[in-house]
């Protein structure tokens, strides 16, 4: 079983009136033995109830008299599909010819619908980008899931992006996401051979995989959950290879810990490498890109990020350079608020810049390569 929803609304004109009745027969023309069931008046206008319930349907209609804002909501559990179909009432189509309905009976000048949505699915499908637009996606299978110590990790499979890596619910690296791992490394840009290199994060195995095709002298890893990289071997072999198969080889080191711990122990111990990646979390994101949403900004994630900053630059040679993914494209407040962070760090730097767009994010991903004065 799963649930379809149909989501309408339409805007009355100055001089009209809420048309309950027409609305009511076009519903009833469109599905067959719905009725009334409860109507309630409200403060502000109106909330109609209609059910059928051998079609296991329901409408909600609810008109906001101060506004003159009618919205429609439908939904019908159905039985389970095969390969995307369904018998659903609500599909787009349907939706689709019950909307050009509703415009001609009610003589409004449009009514909006959003794309049927489908719930309590097997696999999930839904999930936000980084400005919190809505996504849908075409994963057809759970391939693992489990809740290590640290986080939720799923990984799904899509017939368009191969496997992907969820962590808590965020799009992480599919097998097809090459370009976040070519943008994180400004690939053909900056040459890796016989380099010291130090990634922070990076589980999912795709960004060591690809640093040590470019004959590096020796790449450290350092990711708190090893729970993700013994699932990313053996489900994510499209992005990681073998590579995580041995998590000690001739030109690099996976360590499972914590990369605070050893960025401090690496700084006691005078190490220092050619270029150091984070490949941890994305920046937070900003108040400002969630005003409407009344979201506030995440301090105690900006302080861990700075500081993750300020050690990794203490373990950057001279002639090096940092380098992080940040966040959507969209998100200009938060990506603002980084580089004003970076103008201001105790250490002097200069940075730049870039995008890509990757497959999994359905969205242009901003880089950055930061050097020190």
């Amino acid at each position: 079983m799963s649930i379809r929803s149909a989501l309408f609304s339409y805007k009355l004109s100055a001089n009209q009136e809420f048309n309950e009745s027409a609305l009511e027969e076009v519903l009833k023309q469109q599905f067959a033995a719905l009725s009334v069931v409860s109507r309630v008046p409200l403060f502000d206008g109106l909330l109609v109830l209609f059910a059928a319930n051998e079609n296991r349907l329901t409408i909600t209609v609810r008109h906001y008299s101060s506004s003159r804002l009618v919205s429609i909501t439908a939904e019908e559990c159905v039985d389970s599909e095969a390969k995307g179909k369904t018998n659903s009432l609500l599909n787009n189509s349907n939706a689709d010819k019950l909307r050009a309905k509703l415009v001609s009976a009610l003589n409004v000048a449009k009514v909006e619908r959003i794309p049927t949505l489908k719930k309590w699915t097997t696999v999930p499908n839904y999930y936000t980008s980084s400005d919190e637009r809505l996504l849908e996606y075409d994963f057809s299978e759970v391939v693992f899931e489990k809740h290590s110590d640290f986080q939720h990790i799923k990984i799904l499979s899509s017939p368009s992006l191969g496997n992907c890596l969820l962590l808590d619910d965020l799009q992480n690296l599919a097998e097809r996401d090459i370009e976040y791992t070519r943008g994180l490394m400004k690939f053909g840009e900056i040459s890796y051979k016989d380099k010291e290199v130090l990634i922070l994060g990076g589980g999912d195995g795709g960004l060591l995989h690809e640093l040590l095709k470019e004959g590096p002298k020796f790449v450290t890893m350092v990711d708190i959950d090893g729970a993700v990289m013994n699932a990313c071997k053996q489900h994510l072999r499209g992005a990681c290879g073998d590579t995580l198969d041995n998590f000690d080889g001739p030109h690099h080191r996976v360590i499972v810990g914590d990369c605070l711990k050893y960025m401090d122990q690496f700084i006691r111990e005078k190490r220092s490498f050619d270029f150091v990646f984070n490949d941890l979390t994305d920046i937070p994101i900003s108040a400002a890109d969630n005003k409407d949403a009344g979201v506030e900004g995440d301090g105690d994630l900006w302080t861990f990020f700075t500081r993750i900053l300020n050690l990794a630059l203490q373990l950057v040679k001279p002639d090096g350079s940092y380098l992080n993914h940040a966040i959507g494209i969209g998100c200009k407040s938060t990506l603002d608020t980084y580089e004003e962070l970076l103008r201001n760090l105790p250490v002097k730097v200069r940075f730049a810049r870039h995008s890509a767009f990757v497959p999994s994010f359905m969205e242009d991903w901003v880089f950055y390569q930061i050097w020190k004065v």
